[in-house]
């Protein structure tokens, strides 16, 4: 699914556009002209589909020479050995915060193992260990081609949460990974490293990007004036409330 010029929704699960398995995020395609990426990979279980979907968009897969990963939960990052596979070696990029946690398969690390006890995912469902070969710093870039990423940390969501900014000087898309979504929602769980006053702070950083596209890891894309969904959630924060919940308890 063509979102902008040169970024595709190639994975999406069932809090989106069911586009893969309904336990994978918004999974996105960047192309770069000569070389592709991959924005979060799902969680593994419909790594055959995404793979599909991108030759479908009519790209070669062999192409995919990066895996970038917002976070460490397993939506996200849990088919990250499945992709890296099945792909033939593209470099798997994450922050410097949970690169070990990725590699261990460190399920209490990334709250999987809560996730599991609450019925979020099967019990049987695991996270495969995976080689991380570059850590994520603030202010790195990425370069995919012709586009350029920025790394922006935004924890809060959960520690080590980074998302992408492109800029060509006339859009400026925000990948958001699970930060803020459409409607200015947001995400905060009962885990270990989630955070309110984290992502308060992240939020207030976003206020200051005047970003175009908000592509986020779940829910509604937004192409067009997406800075205002970043706006609602901080207008929130300033009258000392909490932004409204992604998805609710009740």
């Amino acid at each position: 699914m063509k979102l902008l010029d040169r970024v595709y929704l190639v994975g999406s699960g069932a809090n989106g556009f069911d586009l893969s398995d309904p336990f994978d995020c918004h999974i996105y395609l960047l192309d770069g002209g000569g070389e592709l990426a991959l924005i979060d990979v799902g969680a593994g279980l419909g790594t055959e589909d995404v793979v599909a979907n991108v030759e479908r968009e009519g790209f070669d897969p062999r192409l995919i020479r990066h895996l970038v990963l917002t976070h460490g939960h397993a939506d996200h990052a849990g088919g990250a050995y499945r992709m890296k596979r099945r792909l033939h070696g593209p470099a798997v990029y994450a922050s410097a915060f949970i690169a070990d946690s990725l590699r261990e398969g460190d399920e209490a690390a990334i709250s999987l193992d809560v996730a599991k006890q609450a019925g979020v995912y099967p019990m049987d469902y695991r996270f495969e260990p995976c080689a991380v070969d570059c850590e994520l710093q603030e202010g790195a870039t990425i370069d995919v081609g012709s586009i350029r990423l920025s790394v922006i940390d935004t924890p809060g969501h959960s520690d080590g949460h980074v998302s992408l900014m492109s800029d060509d000087g006339h859009d400026r898309v925000l990948f958001a990974g699970d930060v803020v979504f459409f409607g200015g929602k947001v995400l905060l769980q009962n885990i270990h490293d989630c955070r309110l006053d984290a992502l308060t702070s992240s939020l207030r950083k976003l206020r200051q990007l005047q970003i175009s596209a908000l592509l986020p890891g779940h829910l509604g894309v937004s192409l067009k004036n997406g800075q205002r969904h970043i706006e609602r959630a901080n207008v929130a924060l300033d009258k000392l409330l909490i932004p409204e919940q992604m998805l609710s308890a009740w």
